[in-house]
């Protein structure tokens, strides 16, 4: 890969320059002297009502990446800590998670208050706004997932990381193949995102995978339906935003050193994964550094072995920055990912793919007399190659995408109910193609961006606003350019421009702080991708010789959702309604014809409807059990042909039963679950679906237990996971094997981490 690997380096070299050059700088600034008294910050926990203390909170500082864990009396003491304003946050996994502003130097040790709730402790969102907002003052749909829940399953995948949260699923392609569906939309529709810069590497099939390592980040962030307004084109049907942890920071001439160990195995297909990260840092100066690396070998079905379904993957982190004691802050960030995987294609049983990432990202954010503002870049270069006949035989497709996107923006300073961000955007791409079959030609595209949103609180009372609005206005210019290729058909250059403006309105009603209603009103929308457009060739990963259409229009999609959410001390849930009309849909249908033995799949457009909902409840039944169910049901339609939409996915329901115990200060956080998931039946749309075979409906049973230890200053957590207890015989809708194959049997997973 050197034929571009150098123009990367050369662009990163640069930006790491930059990034050198501040530091430099910021080292010639005389430090601020600590004030305070030992630079500690203490405090005790307790259970709200009965005031009883709650070991095994995690309590950090968000800003310096300092933590510590209640003891026995439910105390905690965060050391380090330079004077200044500061986001504490407080989490256990049976009680609803605390985050508040605070400014050190305290006089008295805190005091905390926490209320009972298992599993809904997801009380913040940073992606459905420019800025950290309740989750209850957002109209759209919204979660928050814990990493650390991630780890105690694989983790491989975003597809499989957020695939149980209602609404959303997992279109899998064997286990290292997983794309995450929102609300029936997948790929060109979704936007998976790192730190809101989005990764455009798996918009060519369903059997795509987003390239990025969910175990860099510290949670992830789900928005259902558009979000256009924040994050442009194909964030129409929802998005993932893996989100990092900031690069943490000590008091003034101190230092401080955290990290995290993990190992883990999966029986089913021996399944290996090794994770490690380490962070510190020295006054305002901070890293971080981690390394992951999985390995399995075929998955097994009770049909048998899937063939050729084995895989290698490796990635790793470095990260830098620095905050300065007035709040200045500065951060880079370099990460490097790569999987070597089989496909199981009985006419191909040597098919294997080989993907490659490497991203390089700066911020730098302060505040000044207009607000606070934030100027951000985002560089990366993406490798896909793939191998019908073997790696032995060469690549037969090998493209690679360079990506340069930056940002700044600026929040401006609350003025009376008023809050407001502005942003400006551009974005270029170049696509090369190097293999022998040219599956998607030369092209660059480049995109202006600006964007404004608005949040009024009215009606207030006490410290509550009862009444949120926002508004939201976008206005994209993205042009694309693809030289002339006469080998192609390609007789001219060609050009192509687009200009939307999306927008989107919300309102949310506070009844109490446990009761709030909303209702949004948002458009989406999304160019043709390249490959709808160009593609000329075999795609051997989809089955499909696959021609594009260069007369597509831009897609368009308005959607309408109401939401009803609540969280009280002993029951909390969410209810959402929603229909979504798109414009000029975009979809592949069979054109009748062959081609190199393969069926010709064409794009072509239509307006369609998607309607449904999704909900969420749990009520604690003894403060040692929690009961939750959850489900969800969608309906589309393809209004010029009469049938349902592609890959609709089949409705869902699933139940749960979490047994857990909070009187140990030393054995943290036990619990023992029992869950259940019953999916009705698949039925495909017609002869535009990718792979053409009705399921049945079946139920699977799963079984989780964990716990942590207190060793000292350390904690040491061991979690067991049983996918498919009983060993069911089954074909998934949206597993892109089932055209030939049963779905993944019995899967014991046990996992050990250690914490410093």
């Amino acid at each position: 890969m050197q034929r571009s690997a150098f123009a990367f380096m050369r662009i990163f070299i640069r930006f790491f320059a930059c990034i050198l050059l501040v530091f430099l700088l910021m080292l010639l600034l005389p430090c601020a002297a600590a004030g305070g008294d030992d630079g500690k910050l203490r405090g005790r926990i307790i259970q709200a009502g009965s005031q009883d203390p709650i070991p095994g909170v995690v309590v950090r500082l968000v800003e310096m990446s300092v933590r510590s864990v209640t003891n026995s009396e439910g105390r905690f003491s965060l050391e380090s800590v330079n004077p200044g304003r500061y986001t504490m946050l407080a989490s256990h996994p049976q009680f609803v998670e605390q985050r508040f502003v605070l400014q050190v130097p305290v006089e008295e040790d805190l005091e905390i208050e926490m209320q009972s709730i298992p599993h809904f402790h997801e009380t913040v969102t940073v992606t459905a706004a420019p800025w950290a907002v309740d989750r209850a003052d957002v109209a759209q749909s919204a979660n928050v997932l814990d990493t650390s829940e991630v780890r105690a399953r694989t983790g491989l995948s975003v597809g499989e990381a957020v695939g149980n949260l209602p609404g959303v699923r997992n279109i899998s392609t064997g286990e290292a193949g997983g794309a995450p569906m929102i609300r029936g939309q997948t790929n060109e529709r979704v936007r998976v995102l790192s730190n809101g810069f989005p990764h455009d590497y798996y918009q060519f099939s369903r059997r795509h995978m987003p390239n990025i390592e969910t175990y860099d980040s510290s949670f992830i962030e789900v928005i259902r339906g558009p979000a256009s307004v924040l994050y442009g084109t194909q964030a129409m049907g929802g998005l993932a935003n893996l989100v990092s942890a900031p690069t943490p920071t000590a008091k003034t001439g101190n230092y401080i050193l955290n990290g995290e160990g993990l190992f883990g195995y999966a029986n089913n297909n021996a399944a290996r994964i090794g994770h490690a990260q380490i962070e510190g840092a020295r006054g305002g100066f901070g890293g971080r550094v981690a390394w992951t690396q999985r390995s399995a070998d075929n998955i097994r079905t009770p049909g048998g072995d899937l063939p050729n379904t084995d895989y290698d993957q490796l990635s790793g982190l470095l990260e830098i920055g620095y905050r300065s004691p007035a709040g200045f802050r500065i951060r880079g960030q370099y990460r490097h990912w790569q999987n070597d995987l089989g496909f199981y294609i009985p006419i191909q049983p040597d098919f294997r793919l080989n993907l490659e990432n490497d991203v390089g990202e700066m911020e730098a954010s302060g505040a000044s007399s207009w607000g606070d503002w934030r100027i951000a870049a985002n560089i990366s270069r993406n490798t896909r190659q793939a191998f019908p006949a073997g790696r032995s035989r060469g690549a037969k497709v090998d493209l690679q995408l360079m990506t340069q996107n930056y940002r700044a923006s600026l929040q401006h300073k609350p003025s009376g109910p008023f809050r407001g961000w502005i942003q400006m955007e551009y974005t270029r791409q170049k696509n090369e193609s190097f293999g022998p079959v040219t599956l998607l030609p030369y092209y660059r595209n480049r995109t202006w961006a600006a964007a404004l949103y608005e949040e009024i609180r009215l009606v207030q009372s006490g410290t509550l606003d009862r009444l949120v609005l926002n508004l939201g206005l976008r206005y994209d210019h993205r042009l694309l350019d693809l030289p002339a290729n006469p080998q192609r058909g390609i007789l001219h250059d060609f050009r192509k421009s687009y200009a939307p403006i999306t927008g989107s309105v919300g309102a949310v009603y506070r009844f109490n702080r446990t009761l709030s209603a909303g209702l949004s009103f948002s458009r989406g929308w999304r160019n043709p991708s390249e490959y709808e457009l160009f593609a000329d060739g075999p795609h051997d990963g989809a089955l499909l010789y696959e021609n594009g259409n260069p007369d597509l229009r831009e897609e368009t999609n308005f959607n309408t959702e109401f939401t009803l959410r609540m969280e009280g001390d002993r029951a909390r849930g969410f209810l959402a309604l929603y229909r979504s009309r798109f414009d000029d849909y975009i979809y592949q249908k069979l054109s009748g014809g062959m081609r190199d033995g393969l069926p010709v799949g064409i794009f072509n457009q239509s307006d369609a409807i998607v309607k449904g909902f999704e909900m969420q409840a749990a009520v604690d039944a003894s403060p040692w059990l929690t009961l939750s169910i959850a489900g969800d049901m969608l309906r589309s339609k393809n209004i010029a042909t009469g049938t349902r939409l592609p890959f609709s996915p089949p409705d869902r329901a699933m139940f749960a039963a979490h047994f857990h115990d909070n009187s140990s200060a030393d054995w943290i956080h036990p619990y023992i679950e029992i869950s259940s998931t019953f999916m009705g039946k698949g039925s495909i749309s017609g002869p535009d679906e990718p792979f053409p075979l009705d399921t049945a409906g079946y139920a699977l049973l799963d079984l989780g237990a964990g716990v942590q230890r207190r060793l000292g200053k350390y904690v040491m957590a061991f979690d067991l996971r049983i996918s498919n207890l009983a060993d069911r015989a089954y074909k998934g809708f949206l597993d892109t094997y089932k055209l030939y194959a049963l779905s993944p049997g019995r899967n014991i997973r046990a996992t050990l981490r250690f914490l410093f």
